[in-house]
């Protein structure tokens, strides 16, 4: 009877069934034949015959394993099962929404062979990305794949962006990290692997044509019934991507009603205002413009507002902006924000952080004095910014799109004409008129190269100017300079790619918390102790020489007394680690993954006291020493596909 009752769920709400044979033929279960077939009739004398019917029903299952790889096959199944039902995480208050998903579900047609491109046309913070969620998460269990592509043109601009996105992709629809050399191989690879399957897939915020190229290129990318959403300002590149014109959405704005109702549940949490408090918010939800976002902001800065003067001064604010002006209603939530560490953060997360792991860009606003954890949670409830959780639990930062840019904007204001002049640089041919210029100012407080610059030869002499200069990103530069000459103020540096393949003796910093040298061509670094026990990194907490291929010697780990994260993920060359690691008895983070040439890892491994995750993945490890059962604080503990290991 149970057994009929989950047939009877599967059947209704499409979840999920797995059988398993234990000493029993498939077949017997399926036709009810052998022991079955007797178990069968002494039923029917006590059963009605619709009962026994719903029975052997549940019985014909057609799914049958080889019993050798049985528990693999369980995990497998499940895990991919659970992971690819996970849904997005939606809007807290779904205001007008319903006819919205209504409208959109009627334009993807759900169920029918052919595959189609649909779109969501329309300015920021008019809903876009909500409504993609919203109708992701309503129809994804139609699909045998499914991948939502969230902040494209964010992503796009990172290093390797494109790749990373079709990696992305590949890994949301084949549950396995496929490795793509450049853009073009990934496009094929996305034909080559998708082309029969039943996929749905979201691309969220494009703005040029060669993002839907490389993603999602032609219809007979994806098998038969496929959907591809395709999210936008601009519906130019929806033309372009040869989506019909009845296949465009354009969300509108809210009416009168919806937009009281938004604004009062982010105000109040009350679908309508105290009556004290009903015309103000009647016209401060008129003057919003019925524009989701802008309620969304505005409510949650005046909520716990109780003073009217307020509330009347940013109703004033908003008669005097023009309607079509969103980021100007949005900056009156930023210019009311108490102290100037949130401020400072919010410009760093919308000028260099979205995408961060919220660890690292917490330590790094720690360095800087600015008691980030409190302030954090003011722009949260402000709806400033928020960090989500992925399917490994890690929490990465994330913006809307249009408050990022009205962020960005603020720091373009700081001086119009002279880009050395303003706190944060990003722009590609203003970070090269500042360098190449040496125009920088003590103004500057960031830089990040882009990395669609070609690359361009810098040395100390072009930071001389910025004294306070705390994150500097060069992953797209040759750096020739001496590294103690660096502003002492630098927190933060990248430098993905160092051409050098021996770091000098000197190159240290000790005011750094976070050094990242990935993908660097660098064979040695800090291999013997330093003299000076002052002449170390005294404050680097994150040390990331991942993917550094031609690493073969271990560093002297005395050089990063307070070290909590050491990544040598990838480190093809490195066959061991210095003893000197276990001196770091602050690190918290321990990654090995893919380095095939470790064997063993040292006795003293047991003296990390504070380690918390010990990553050993697909590394050439053998054993491991009887010292790990002294990590007292260890909690994750990956050794998988480390085939060596006994």
């Amino acid at each position: 009877m149970e057994l009929a009752h989950i047939v009877q769920f599967h059947k209704s709400n499409g979840q999920k069934i797995l059988p398993i044979f234990f000493h029993v033929e498939p077949s017997q279960v399926r036709h009810q034949t052998g022991s079955f077939e007797e178990a069968f009739q002494e039923y029917e004398k006590n059963f009605e015959p619709h009962i026994i019917e719903n029975w052997r029903e549940a019985l014909r299952v057609n799914d049958c394993r080889d019993q050798a790889k049985l528990v693999e096959l369980i995990v497998q199944r499940a895990l991919g099962e659970l992971v690819s039902k996970t849904h997005l995480t939606e809007c807290k208050y779904s205001i007008g929404m319903e006819s919205r998903v209504n409208h959109l579900l009627d334009l993807l047609n759900v169920g029918s062979d052919n595959v189609q491109f649909v779109g969501i046309c329309g300015f920021g913070g008019i809903g876009k990305t909500t409504l993609a969620k919203a109708v992701y998460n309503h129809i994804l269990s139609s699909f045998d794949k499914h991948s939502f592509l969230s902040d494209v043109r964010e992503q796009a601009t990172q290093w390797m962006g494109l790749v990373s996105l079709q990696k992305r992709l590949l890994k949301d629809i084949l549950k396995a990290d496929i490795d793509i050399a450049d853009y073009h191989s990934g496009k094929k690879f996305i034909q080559e692997k998708l082309c029969k399957k039943n996929v749905l897939v979201v691309l969220d915020d494009v703005d040029k044509r060669e993002q839907i190229d490389a993603l999602a290129g032609e219809l007979n990318w994806f098998g038969p019934g496929s959907r591809v959403i395709i999210t936008t300002r601009d519906e130019h590149f929806l033309n372009m991507a040869n989506v019909d014109k009845d296949k465009i959405y354009k969300p509108q704005e809210l009416d009168r009603k919806q937009s009281l109702q938004l604004f009062s549940l982010h105000a109040f949490s009350m679908d309508q205002p105290p009556k004290d408090y009903m015309q103000l918010s009647q016209d401060l939800a008129c003057y919003s413009g019925g524009v989701p976002l802008t309620l969304e902001v505005l409510g949650s800065y005046l909520s716990g507002i109780s003073c009217k003067e307020v509330w009347e001064s940013t109703l004033q604010k908003l008669k005097e902006i023009p309607n079509e002006d969103v980021q100007r209603r949005l900056r009156i939530s930023y210019d009311s924000l108490e102290d100037y560490c949130q401020k400072a953060i919010f410009l760093d997360a919308a000028c260099f952080f979205i995408g961060w792991e919220e660890e690292t860009v917490i330590s790094f606003w720690e360095a800087c004095g600015y008691y980030p954890k409190s302030a954090i949670d003011r722009l949260i409830k402000r709806f400033l910014l928020k960090f989500e959780e992925n399917d490994n639990g890690e929490y990465y930062l994330k913006m809307h799109d249009q408050i990022r840019d009205m962020g960005r904007k603020i720091v373009l204001e700081e001086s119009h004409m002279e880009p050395g002049k303003r706190s944060r640089l990003w722009s590609h041919d203003e970070v090269l008129e500042v360098l190449e210029g040496h125009k920088g100012t003590d103004m500057i407080k960031g830089i990040i190269l882009p990395f669609d610059l070609s690359r361009v030869s810098l040395d100390s002499k072009h930071f001389e100017m910025m004294p306070n200069l705390r994150f500097l990103d060069i992953s797209s530069a040759n750096f020739m300079g001496k590294f103690l000459c660096l502003p002492s103020a630098l927190r933060w540096l990248r430098w993905m790619g160092c051409p050098w393949g021996i770091l000098p003796t000197n190159f240290y910093h000790d005011r750094l918390v976070y050094l990242d040298l990935s993908r660097s061509l660098v064979k040695q670094a800090w291999n013997n102790r330093p003299q000076d026990e002052n002449e170390r990194f005294q404050n680097l907490k994150v040390l990331d020489l991942s993917e550094c291929r031609y690493l073969f010697k271990s560093p002297d780990f005395s050089w990063f007394p307070y070290l909590e994260q050491l990544d040598l993920g990838n480190c093809d060359s490195l066959d061991k680690l210095d003893e000197s690691i276990g001196q770091l008895s602050w690190l918290k983070n321990l990654i090995l993954k893919n380095c095939r040439q470790i064997k063993e890892l040292p006795m003293s491994i047991g003296d990390l006291k504070s380690l918390v995750e010990l990553q050993l993945s697909a590394s050439g490890i053998k054993k491991l020493p009887d010292h790990v059962g002294l990590l007292e604080k260890l909690e994750v503990l990956d050794a998988k596909d480390c085939h060596q290991l006994v």
